[in-house]
Order: structure tokens, then sequence, then C-alpha cells
């Protein structure tokens, strides 16, 4: 890794407009690919009130972080929304340095702390989802987050609690079931080719952990969203619910493929019905821990399970090694940003699907690009 030699001025799109997003996916990638230990901070200066983010806050942010360019591996990179991400190896201490000096000059301002700290490879996926928020317009008035003190994180006593229930309830209420339709400009409508199958989990952790934020504890999300999937295919692997599947996709994490729940699913399916099922993975699972991605998709080809890729952030596209990834379908989710990211399609457009498409400018992109499968609001299949 080389050596930043200045820090750009902390302005929203300093150079070219989300050059250093796609330069903090590549380096997560990679990171992650090589299980590459580094620190993290995380400064939210998007979200910082208007009166913080003039010349004189910039040139204060400017100058606690300048120490970090002095560690030959240390790395920091402006997001398009003002935010800055800097990089360095586990040894040093210079982060927390800054994370010190910074918290007492705005704490001066009276203002709440606006650093995050995180670490590499494990926290890779909520830093691409920054970079991902960074990219998306956002109108609202900036509103600093609910302290971490108000937003205990899920504990190991609630994962105990929440794995006697998940024994026994139904999560049904829970499952969010979206038609993923062919459409093609000049058609008669909207054809449903397959449903995809999600648990709901905003709304699923707000009501077994109210209060609760599952980000300050992902490895313990990770588990109860596993928890989760495992309960829920125990449902589907009924063999009069298995038999109702028909054409579904289901998201889940990649080892839960090696679980006696999916397994017992797949039995329950047989060769015919699993040919015509889809199992998506997401790229943050992917990138987390590659060897797991490969087994997993390995496994549901070899059975005849569809594997799809799914691309929370568009910034991915030029990151990810696509054709070597060998997946049968890749779901992007509509955003303002992902026209920019167009160059970087597969070829073979009849292997990408357009989620969240609820609105006209949606499809219309989609069309452009050569994309007709679709899944959002304002698809209502015919027949």
């Amino acid at each position: 890794m080389t050596v930043e030699p200045s820090l750009a001025p902390l302005r929203p799109f300093a150079g070219p407009r989300g050059a250093d997003a796609l330069a903090l996916a590549h380096f997560l990638r990679e990171a992650v690919a090589a299980g590459t230990v580094r620190e993290v901070l995380h400064l939210r200066l998007g979200a910082l009130a208007e009166e913080l983010r003039r010349s004189h806050h910039q040139r204060l942010v400017r100058d606690a972080l300048a120490p970090l360019m002095r560690p030959t591996r240390a790395r920091v990179f402006e997001l398009p929304n003002g935010d800055i991400v800097a990089i360095a190896p586990p040894e040093g201490r210079h982060l927390g340095e800054v994370q010190e000096a910074l918290g007492i000059l705005f704490a001066a301002e009276g203002q709440l702390p606006f650093a995050r700290r995180r670490r590499l490879p494990e926290e890779a996926a909520a830093l691409l989802a920054a970079v991902e928020e960074s990219l998306t317009p956002n109108q609202a008035a900036p509103r600093w987050p609910v302290p971490e003190e108000e937003r205990p994180p899920i504990s190991a006593a609630d994962l105990v609690a929440l794995e006697r229930g998940l024994g026994h309830a139904s999560l049904a209420r829970f499952l969010v079931r979206r038609p993923v339709c062919r459409l093609a400009p000049g058609e008669a409508g909207p054809e449903a080719v397959w449903e995809d199958w999600s648990l709901h989990w905003a709304e699923l952790c707000a009501t077994l952990l109210p209060g609760a934020d599952p980000a300050l504890a992902p490895a313990l999300f990770r588990r109860l969203r596993r928890l989760a999937d495992r309960r829920l295919l125990s449902e589907l692997a009924r063999p009069e619910d298995a038999r109702r599947l028909g054409q579904a996709g289901l998201s889940l994490a990649p080892e839960t493929v090696a679980e006696p729940e999916f397994l017992r699913l797949d039995a329950a399916l047989g060769p015919e019905r699993r040919g015509r099922m889809t199992v998506c993975f997401a790229a943050g699972d992917a990138l987390a821990d590659t060897a797991g991605f490969a087994f997993a998709r390995d496994f549901c080809r070899l059975r005849g399970w569809r594997v799809a890729l799914d691309l929370a952030a568009p910034v991915l596209l030029p990151a990810l090694p696509l054709a070597g990834l060998q997946v049968d379908l890749l779901r992007l989710r509509w955003s303002a940003a992902l026209p920019g990211f167009a160059a970087a399609l597969p070829a073979d457009r009849a292997k990408v699907m357009l989620s969240g498409a609820d609105r006209a400018a949606a499809i219309g992109w989609g069309w452009e690009a050569g994309i007709t499968l679709f899944e959002g609001r304002l698809l209502r299949p015919r027949g």
C-alpha cells in the first residue's frame, strides 16, 4: 500500500465524484481477501450541523488528521457526503489520538461525538454500507444518531432467550414475499418469474429486541440472523410447505447452507423443485468469508439451486471480480448512484435483476441498461 502524500481539502466531492469511495471499496475487498488487520476511524462529518462544517472546522479536522500522514501504511479516504475514513495498522496509536483530539475540539462546540472506531476485516460490510450511504443523496436535515449508551447492543443473554423463543415462534409475520417479474419494453405487462422471500429484519429486531441495536454487536447479530434463517428453513422444510414453494428465492447467510435445516429443505424439495429455487447471498458476506461463500455456492449449484449475489452498494460493481464469482444471477438494488456504475454491469444482462424498482425512473434506466428482471412496488404481475 502506498502512502497518501497529502490530505485533500475536506469538502464534498473533492476530485472526481466518488473516486475515493471506489478506492475505499477496492481497499476493503483486498483487506478481506488477504485477511489484513487494520484499525479504522470513521468520521461522520456529513452529519455535522451546518455551522460546524465551515472552513475553520475543516482546518481543525485537517490538523488532527495530519499525524496519520506520517505512518507508512496509513490511508485516508474522503467520501462524497463529506465523511472521512482513516485506516491505519493496528499497532499504531494515531487513530486513538485523532479521535481524542477531535472529541475535545467538537465537545467545546457543544456537539456530540461523531467518530466511530471499526476493525478490518471483521467490519468490512459496515464500512461498505457507509460507502453506499455516502453515494445516496439525502435531502433530510442532518441528525445525530441516538447516543450508543441509549441503544444497548445485543447481549449473549439476549441470544439465549431468543434461541428459546425462535424455537417455538412462527416467523410468518416477518416474512416478506416480493414477486420478481420479467418486463421488457413493449410487452403487455409484468410476467411473474419467481418470488423473493426474505425476513423483515428491522421489524424482527424491533419486536424481539426492543431498544437494542444489532449494529453495535456485529458478531452476535450474525448469530441472530443464522438462528432466524434456521427457524425459517425449518418451517419451509415441512413436506406440505415444501410442496407449495413453487418458484422462490431465499436470502441466506452462506454458513446456513451447512445447517441441518437447509439440508432437510433441500431433501424435501427434491431434484425437480430445487431447480426452480434461488438462494441469494449478500456480497458483504462473500467478501467477509470468501472460502465459506465459495463452498456454499458450489454446494448449492451442485444440488441444482440457482445462486444469486446481492449487491447492496453499486460501488461494489467495479470492485468485485464478477466473472470469477460464478453466480447465476446478480441482484442490484436501485439507487440514484447506480447509473454511474452502468459500465461495470455484466455483459449478459439476462443475469441481472434490479430490486427496489419502486419508481418509473428505475425501470426506465433498467430498460436502457438492457435489464428485464425487476422487483418493486410498481410491478403487478399479469394473470
